[in-house]
């Protein structure tokens, strides 16, 4: 009466088998899509926004894969780098450390078919490299699967990047004939991609920066909403009364009140 279990389970094991890419080690290429400040932290590093568009080479069976990040980036100032382990070496400390990203990204097929939506996280090197680690789950038709990888990119000066990174991927059986299907597909556009992606950056707190400070929470995604500080309407408002002032004084000098005899 077992025999049909242990056969069903004997058939099921290639599948499941061939869905997995223990020795994942894609090549990443690619370019900096957007780039704007977003805002400052509590230690007075700037935070900029960082979207990157880049593509997966195939490797281990895979095929080609689009890999966008949505992040942001605390640029460090030299009083203000705090001491971090080196993402791709725990048991060292970064050195040279010019800034950390952390955001989410997404992984997608040819057709814009979201496959893995995760956490990105990367330390960005004066000397304009990056150790990159991400973790993110299947979705859609790649439910059930995961994304794990890590590696280094080098960002050029004409911000495009390249580097090559290593891991392991599991995607279903049908999803990767799907993906097949999909191939040579028009890609649509990112920002459509991201439109339901949000996250709340947190301060790296450097050394001369005091413990109780908050974190500051700043929008993340095309749909995300910010309040007006209450510093930039005071501004606001100063520049409109200047501007109107102008305007009064400039019209009395083209116009001056005749005088009387």
């Amino acid at each position: 009466m077992r025999w049909p279990a242990v056969l069903l389970a004997l058939l099921l094991m290639p599948s499941f088998a061939a869905a997995a890419s223990p020795h994942y080690a894609p090549r990443i290429s690619g370019s900096v899509a957007d780039f704007r400040l977003a805002g400052i932290e509590p230690d007075g590093d700037p935070l900029d926004q960082v979207l990157l568009q880049t593509t997966l080479a195939p490797s281990a069976g895979m095929p080609r894969l689009h890999l966008i990040v949505d992040t942001y980036l605390e640029n460090f100032q030299p009083d203000t780098t705090p001491v971090l382990p080196d993402l791709l070496h725990p048991n060292q400390t970064a050195q040279n450390l010019g800034g950390f990203l952390q955001g989410k990204a997404l992984v997608a097929d040819d057709a814009g078919k979201v496959l893995y939506l995760g956490t990105f996280i990367a330390e960005a090197f004066l000397n304009n490299s990056n150790h990159m680690v991400l973790s993110a789950p299947g979705q859609g038709m790649a439910r059930g699967g995961e994304i794990a990888i890590k590696g280094t990119f080098t960002l050029r000066k004409n911000a495009s990047l390249r580097g090559a990174l290593t891991g392991r991927v599991v995607l279903p059986a049908g999803a990767r004939r799907a993906i097949a299907r999909d191939q040579g597909a028009k890609f649509p556009p990112v920002r459509t991609l991201l439109s339901g992606v949000t996250v709340h950056p947190h301060a790296m707190m450097g050394r001369n920066t005091q413990s109780h400070q908050v974190p500051l929470h700043t929008g993340y995604g095309p749909r995300s909403h910010r309040s007006i500080s209450p510093v930039t309407i005071v501004t606001a408002a100063g520049a409109v009364v200047c501007f109107l002032l102008a305007v009064v004084l400039w019209r009395r000098q083209r116009d001056p009140v005749p005088k009387s005899e």
